[in-house]
């Protein structure tokens, strides 16, 4: 309450808790003391209670003071108080702390503003608001970009003019309408029509509005042009056939090309076997003519009625040309055999089936330089391993691939400096393949020879020793077995490098 001047003259609990003064704290103080400075000096305490006491009742919202010299916003009731006389005797004052729904109506209020000028502001997208019949209500700047109306051309039509002939036909419109009522959202793909009677492939969602009792007051619209999106689908559909016939195609020549494969293993391995059983026969035969030479001489030697210079050349023939002749037949088969050797080791490797397991590389690489130091003087070879991780493959067949590149590279060491031979490997950052190097310092290949480096028979320093120019071959063959891949930086005069990759989880063709 308040005396007739605006004194505070009782004071409750709800006052104290709103406003933070004791009661012992305010009674006996002018109620200005809630306003803030400006209200005070626009005198506006006094001129409510001019008006209750003049109209018997004064209501007003606006900021009020604690104690602590925080604001709220308040909702203020003043009534006059008169005796039966009709004497002013004071007034009654209520206050409300309405901070809460001040902060929230300003939030709504801010928010339908932001949102209004943003569909206004929007020109990619056709934003707009149908009523419960499907007339046009609103219509923002990209809806009149998208469609061509203008808001004042469009603006209470049916929306159904957007539809083709033939969707309106099929009431497509009144349907679209029905989902979005039934399950309060409706989304579709499909030609609309411009106001120029071009169309476009759009996409739309229509949800529907409603209000806080539940009443539909109408339907949202947003729709966006997509016809390049369409297009883009069109055309990968289109790609996506043409590839599966192509696949279908590559297949299909997987297969002959598999099935010839095969024929050409087969033949070889056939070829190779027929050959061996001759080729044992012939070191047969070399050993006999050998034996039969040597009798002969014998005869020779011990038959008196020989002439001296006949014996002597019998003998030279014998000793020097026969053994000369049948060293280089022997030398020829067992180059032969070697080949023949290869040929059916090559023709295995598309038949043998591979046991895919963690390989523990290292441990199989220093078993393979442990047995090449064996076979030559360790003073020839400075072998530098360093880290070798783990793969899933073949642990027998990666064993003849690192022992055929580590035996190239001793075999094809350059007499004129130590040789060094590092071998080492690598992790890719998505862990998804391996890849392993041996590098040597050796003669090195020819640039122009590169090319034919993994074909057979192919030897590019055949004074380094003998071979049958197959194990590069065999190396090839194995690391595509493996869905691998093999490459080679060299230099001739410097050395050579073989890169080996491959997957690191064993997605290798397992058959």
């Amino acid at each position: 309450m308040l005396d007739p001047g605006g004194h505070i003259i009782s004071w409750n609990e709800g006052a104290q808790r709103l406003k933070g003064y004791s009661e012992s704290d305010i009674v006996g103080q002018h109620f200005s003391i809630f306003y803030p400075q400006a209200a005070r000096d626009s005198k506006w305490p006094e001129y409510e209670l001019e008006t209750a006491a003049k109209d018997g009742r004064f209501e007003d919202e606006g900021w009020r003071v604690r104690k602590d010299g925080s604001q709220f916003w308040a909702d203020v009731v003043i009534t006059a108080m008169r005796d039966a006389s009709g004497e002013l005797r004071g007034f009654a004052k209520v206050t409300r702390d309405l901070t809460e729904r001040r902060m929230a109506e300003n939030a709504l209020r801010l928010s339908e503003e932001r949102y209004r000028l943003l569909v206004e502001g929007v020109r990619d997208y056709a934003i707009f608001m149908l009523d419960k019949n499907g007339n046009v209500s609103t219509w923002n700047r990209g809806a009149e970009r998208l469609k061509g109306y203008s808001a004042g051309e469009i603006i209470e039509s049916s929306f159904s003019v957007f539809y083709t002939r033939e969707a309106k036909a099929a009431k497509s419109p009144e349907y679209d309408l029905q989902v979005a009522r039934d399950q309060g959202r409706a989304e579709s793909e499909g030609w609309r029509v411009r106001k120029n009677g071009s169309i476009f492939w759009a996409n739309v969602v229509m949800t529907a509005v409603y209000d806080d009792g539940g009443g539909l007051q109408g339907f949202s619209m947003l729709i966006r042009d997509v016809t390049e999106k369409k297009k883009f689908e069109d055309a990968l559909q289109s790609l996506n056939l043409q590839l599966r016939d192509r696949i279908d195609q590559l297949a299909a020549a997987n297969r002959a090309l598999s099935e010839k494969s095969l024929e050409i293993e087969t033949f070889v391995y056939s070829v190779s076997h027929d050959v061996r059983g001759p080729l044992v026969n012939l070191q047969g035969f070399t050993r006999e003519l050998q034996h039969s030479c040597e009798e002969l001489v014998n005869l020779v030697e011990n038959e008196p009625g020989i002439p001296p210079e006949l014996k002597e050349r019998v003998q030279r023939i014998i000793s020097v040309e026969m053994e000369e002749s049948t060293g280089y037949i022997e030398s020829a088969v067992l180059h032969l055999g070697n080949i023949v050797d290869a040929l059916l080791r090559l023709s295995r490797l598309g038949r043998v089936v591979y046991e895919f397991q963690p390989v523990n590389v290292r441990a199989l690489v220093d078993r393979i330089v442990i047995a090449a130091r064996s076979s030559i003087p360790a003073e020839q070879a400075d072998v530098t391993i360093k880290n070798l991780p783990t793969v899933v493959a073949d642990a027998t067949a990666l064993e003849q691939v690192f022992g055929n590149l580590v035996s190239n590279a001793l075999r094809y060491r350059d007499p004129a400096r130590p040789c060094r031979i590092e071998i080492g490997g690598s992790t890719s950052a998505d862990g998804q393949t391996v890849t392993y190097y041996v590098r040597d310092n050796g003669l090195g290949i020819p640039a122009n020879m590169l090319p034919e480096l993994f074909r057979a028979f192919r030897r590019f320093h055949p004074e380094s020793g003998p071979g049958e120019g197959m194990g590069l071959l065999t190396v090839r063959r194995i690391v595509d077995r493996h869905r691998g891949r093999i490459r080679v930086e060299s230099r001739e005069g410097q050395g050579s490098t073989f890169f080996i990759e491959l997957p690191a989880s064993g997605a290798a063709e397992q058959q």
